[in-house]
């Protein structure tokens, strides 16, 4: 989940992300960087990566192609973040398609979490002046949406664009030749041979060798034979 940082960050500043969702009003803000000198720049930076979280996670993909359909920049800017953080979780976490996808998918859910702490802390703070209605007119101002059905929707739908190349990564570490012999090897120590009927380990009954004849009437004997087919004497 950490990956979405500075993803989000390099999305915010490269593409200038306050400056496409509110239409230009407010632009170039990391120019105050410069503005604050040393301390600032960190501070910024620090400003910089919980906005640019912040507002990937506030934003649905639909929003932006219902209100904005020929603003490419601002998709990519959106859309960005999740791609890049799913692939990277699924190279190096998930082994199958399904588990690169399952990747995602936690990703969008913890991110989801995430965005419940601001809400969560604002409506307590803010509880004397109206608590969640305020955040929530906020959010309807910015995304047509409360803010928790905005952060449901952007991080669910963020999380199944990255999904679907989280799967593909998962897809290229996928082995299945790997697997199967895992399960070979697994089975010789699970499953034990039948015994057999001509197996000599398993007959009980006593048997004859060649040249042996009936101790009763002295009839010749073949081997295999129990009882003597003569006098139907048994053969010990």
């Amino acid at each position: 989940m950490l990956l979405m940082i500075p993803t989000a960050y390099i999305c915010f500043v490269s593409f200038d992300l306050i400056s496409l969702l509110t239409g230009g009003l407010i632009t170039n803000f990391q120019g105050l960087a410069g503005a604050l000198g040393g301390a600032g720049q960190i501070l910024i930076f620090i400003i910089g990566a919980f906005l640019g979280v912040m507002l990937v996670c506030l934003f649905p993909i639909h929003w932006c192609l219902i209100n904005q359909p020929d603003n490419v920049i601002l998709l990519l800017a959106i859309t960005l973040p999740w791609i890049i953080t799913c692939s990277v979780a699924s190279f190096l976490f998930a082994h199958t398609p399904r588990g690169g996808i399952h990747t995602s998918l936690a990703i969008g859910i913890g991110y989801f979490i995430f965005m419940l702490i601001p809400y969560i802390l604002f409506s307590v703070l803010l509880a004397p002046l109206g608590g969640s209605a305020i955040i929530d007119n906020l959010s309807m101002g910015l995304t047509d949406l409360p803010w928790v059905l905005a952060a449901l929707f952007a991080t669910m739908e963020g999380a199944g664009v990255g999904a679907v190349f989280g799967g593909l990564v998962g897809s290229l570490k996928y082995n299945p030749e790997g697997s199967s012999k895992k399960s070979k090897k697994s089975s010789e120590y699970i499953y034990e041979p039948e015994p057999t009927l001509d197996d000599s380990s398993t007959l009980t009954s006593p048997t004859v060798s060649a040249d042996v004849h009936c101790t009763n009437c002295g009839t010749k004997l073949i081997p295999g034979d129990e009882f003597c087919t003569n006098c139907g004497n048994r053969i010990k």
